[in-house]
């Protein structure tokens, strides 16, 4: 079990991710008061994005139509959307309260400019994190663009077209891997699903998830330990990719926080141990020391950033060296 290294170390170090709501802000009747949801319809009541009503509907399905009120809302004044008296869209009629939105949004090329719109077509996780990114004028094709690593069992493709999206919503601590090591891209959302990634891509702007994406980096880097002892090298080099993304995002936030440039190290020292695992199946064992020892140095740099790090980086180390005491000890008694 890898301990928490890193919860409690930048709890002090964080802006609080709490947000300042009015008094007369309404607890919205189908929303439990303890629900992860709330702070965030919460937000978006504040900023004006939502409007005050006695219930949500949180697990009702978002469609397209929703989908670019809640984005275009704060963009575009009510004057401005009066102005807008008709659509481009060939499904949009000029007296639906959703036309205004629809051709800011087109506008805007924060929906593309296809001849349908689709209103009332429900909204995938990644097409609305694509709309979302694209209001925010965040280019997740350009950010961390050298990393092509496939994902999950389901985002293995670097070519397809979500895959960036949901690349930067892992640096940005908008979503996580499922149980099952899904990140669910074409899953149909819910209005309470809207809500937490438009609220998270807020907070992490603000710089305020910092400490949700150390978790992640955590929860991945025992996702890898646990793979590579059932041996399942596949999903191990997944889990050491999402890591790597997560803990990237934290440093894109928080670039001079000693903690997160110490757990960098240690999600690249992870990295090489599965690699290193790889390569010993492979029967490669010159590679394996090589990155053992990067494994070994990883540990190092982790401590020297961060010495709180110690423990995980020790742990860390312990696997390299027995890694490559293993690979001297096969080199130099071949198999017959």
């Amino acid at each position: 079990m890898i301990h928490s290294f890193w919860r409690s170390l930048l709890a002090s170090a964080l802006i609080s991710v709490s947000v300042t709501l009015h008094a007369q802000s309404p607890v919205f009747t189908d929303i439990p008061k303890d629900s992860p949801i709330l702070p965030a319809v919460l937000y978006l009541q504040e900023k004006g994005i939502v409007q005050a009503a006695a219930s949500f509907n949180p697990n009702g399905k978002l469609t397209r139509a929703q989908a670019v009120k809640i984005i275009v809302a704060p963009l575009v004044s009510p004057e401005e959307l009066k102005k807008i008296t008709s659509s481009q869209f060939s499904d949009v009629p000029s007296d639906q309260w959703y036309m205004p939105y629809a051709e800011a949004a087109r506008s805007l090329g924060i929906v593309d400019s296809a001849p349908n719109f689709k209103p009332s077509a429900n909204v995938t996780k990644a097409a609305f994190i694509k709309m979302l990114l694209s209001s925010k004028k965040i280019n997740a094709a350009s950010t961390y663009s050298e990393f092509t690593l496939p994902l999950s069992t389901d985002i293995a493709d670097a070519k397809a077209w979500y895959y960036p999206v949901m690349r930067y919503a892992l640096s940005a601590s908008l979503t996580a891997v499922s149980q099952d090591g899904m990140l669910t891209p074409n899953k149909e959302i819910t209005r309470g699903e809207m809500a937490l990634l438009t609220y998270r891509l807020a907070m992490y702007k603000e710089g305020r998830r910092t400490q949700a994406l150390l978790s992640q980096t955590e929860t991945e880097i025992a996702n890898v330990l646990q793979m590579l002892d059932s041996k399942s090298i596949e999903q191990a080099e997944w889990a050491s990719a999402r890591s790597i993304i997560t803990v990237r995002g934290a440093l894109t936030a928080r670039p001079q926080e000693p903690l997160v440039k110490g757990a960098v190290k240690i999600a690249e020292g992870f990295q090489s141990l599965v690699e290193g695992y790889k390569a010993g199946v492979a029967g490669d064992l010159d590679l394996v020391l090589v990155l053992a020892k990067a494994a070994y140095a990883s540990g190092d740099k982790a401590i020297t950033f961060a010495p709180g790090l110690s423990t995980i980086a020790t742990q860390m180390q312990a696997i390299a060296k027995n890694m490559a005491d293993q690979a001297r000890q096969t080199k130099a008694s071949p198999a017959q």
